[in-house]
C-alpha cells in the first residue's frame, strides 16, 4: 500500500488525506501513519507553515490552507 500512495503522490498535484484514504480503500489516520513511514524513510518530507501572502506564493496554485493536518511533499 506505501508503493500505491507514492504512485498517487508521483502523478502530481495536491491530495488531501481524506482523498488519498478513499483512493486507497483505507481510513485517513492510516494514511497519516503511512506518510509519518515515508518521512521517517526519507521519500517524503511536511511542509512548514506558510510565511508568506498567497500572492507572492510559488505554491499558490496547489495549495489547500484549509486542509487541517500536516502538508506533505516528495522528497525524491
Amino acid at each position: 500500500m506505501l508503493d500505491r500512495l507514492l504512485e498517487l503522490l508521483r502523478a502530481g498535484g495536491t491530495h488531501r488525506v481524506s482523498d488519498l484514504a478513499r483512493a486507497l480503500d483505507t481510513t485517513p489516520e492510516l494514511v497519516e501513519m503511512m506518510l509519518e513511514d515515508l518521512s521517517r524513510a526519507g521519500y517524503v518530507k511536511p511542509v512548514a507553515a506558510c510565511t508568506e501572502t498567497c500572492a507572492s506564493c510559488p505554491l499558490a496554485d496547489s495549495c489547500i490552507p484549509a486542509q487541517p493536518g500536516k502538508a506533505w511533499t516528495l522528497s525524491l
